[in-house]
């Protein structure tokens, strides 16, 4: 598998080889043989967030130009948890059915397509429809980004996960912070459109590596079907949920995505409303929330790779954000101090991306388990903002709203002692 893994000979031996045999496999040269996969998971990793965050900052641009009402803009908001979830589920069916690279093609035509066209339309449902088509296919990314790594790169799972992870944060950040600026450039349609362009160059090297995987010879592909066929057929959504190993990594992505996608949409008020701080304090507190993705998405997958156990870890991770939210309850200390310490939490997606890798044998486990995390836990995202908005409406005070975000701390910490526990590997309950 070392020499030739871009070749079909090459799957049978990622699809074969234990996480152990992984870790233990010879360094080589990062370019050799795998220039146009590294190449495609960096536009990969760095293209599954732009529809999201690009749009946020144009959102009344867009408004005012299709007539889209409250319903709509809510809507809007809705999509990317929505989405994300659904391209869970559905991406591991779509890798047993074509292989994780032409799903990373799809992921990215998808992606390319929807983005482009959805700023020419004059219709809010096309507008939504188009928004869809590009989520899917970034929620498509998110799953297949971590099997390729095992696959590709099982000399050094734990910097690829780390430049994955770290790339997915910065896809989150640029589109941001260029939306604007590009905007007042070109027009609102030129900057939504603008990311796309990089998902469309992502077809490319994804395309040579298909082009390549096709030309080798018919035998070897066959065999390589042959053999990863019996570890996909065992690893549907019935042996899943009687996984403890993707339950709790279900678990534990779950109340992460309840927490933070909870705290990106409420944060901002609660500092101002429940702590009384002014803008400018509330500003500079939730900015230092957000930063700490990047610093976490960096070291927590080297660690996670480095320890033997990493039950700790995930209790930690578990652990951050409720720390945090009850230094708000109480006003212990400054804001900042308190969304720093809420944001370690960040650590726990990038945790969660490396599990998939060190808990599963072969590439089809590792997109199996990730689809199925991803699937409940974006899903869970979903009514993290919904809940808190609910409780503070039926409260009237937003400290019902952490505390229930408080106690999310026993579900997660169990999730993560379930995924991280040394020696268990998803495939071994099935004989995988």
């Amino acid at each position: 598998m070392a020499a030739t893994p871009n070749t079909p000979s090459a799957s049978v031996g990622a699809a074969t080889t234990g996480a152990a045999g992984a870790a233990a496999t010879p360094p080589r040269g990062l370019w050799q043989g795998r220039a146009a996969i590294l190449i495609g998971l960096v536009l990969l990793g760095i293209g599954l967030r732009h529809a999201v965050t690009g749009l946020s900052p144009l959102l009344s641009d867009v408004r005012d130009a299709l007539g889209m009402g409250t319903a709509g803009a809510t809507l809007i908001g809705m999509l990317p948890t929505l989405c994300f979830g659904a391209a869970g589920f559905l991406a591991p069916v779509v890798v047993r059915k074509i292989g994780a690279e032409q799903t990373a093609l799809l992921a990215v035509a998808l992606a390319a397509a929807g983005t482009l066209a959805r700023p020419f339309v004059g219709s809010v449902p096309v507008f939504i429809a188009l928004s869809v088509v590009a989520l899917v296919g970034m929620g498509m990314g998110n799953v297949v980004g971590a099997p390729l790594v095992k696959k590709y790169f099982p000399d050094r799972q734990a910097s690829m996960v780390t430049v994955f992870a770290l790339l997915m944060q910065a896809g989150a950040t640029l589109p941001a912070m260029t939306a604007i600026p590009v905007a007042n450039a070109l027009g609102w349609q030129a900057s939504l459109a603008s990311w796309g362009v990089l998902s469309l160059v992502a077809v490319v090297p994804w395309a040579i590596q298909l082009l390549k995987m096709r030309s080798a010879q018919p035998g070897e592909a066959q065999a390589g079907a042959a053999a990863a066929a019996p570890a996909a057929q065992k690893l549907g959504l019935a042996q899943l949920v009687t996984s403890p190993v993707a339950l709790g990594t279900a678990l534990f992505y779950a109340m992460a995505s309840l927490n933070i996608y909870a705290m990106l949409a409420w944060l901002p008020t609660i500092l101002q409303q429940h702590l009384g701080l002014d803008r400018n304090a509330v500003g500079v507190a939730f900015s230092v929330y957000t930063f700490m993705t990047l610093p976490m998405a960096f070291v927590t997958p080297l660690i996670a790779n480095k320890l033997k156990n990493p039950m700790p870890l995930a209790a930690l991770l578990a652990a951050a954000g409720p720390l945090g939210y009850l230094g708000m309850i109480f006003g212990v200390g400054p804001a900042w101090l308190m969304t720093l310490v809420a944001g370690l939490a960040g650590g726990a997606f990038p945790l969660a991306i490396a599990m998939f890798n060190l808990r599963t044998r072969t590439t089809m486990g590792s997109a199996s388990i990730a689809g199925f995390a991803m699937g409940i836990g974006y899903l869970a995202g979903t009514l993290g903002p919904l809940l808190g908005g609910w409780l503070y409406a039926v409260s009237g005070s937003w400290t019902t709203p952490l505390w229930v975000y408080v106690a999310t701390v026993v579900p997660m910490a169990i999730g993560g002692m379930m995924m991280a526990r040394p020696g268990r590997y998803l495939e071994d309950k099935f004989g995988g």
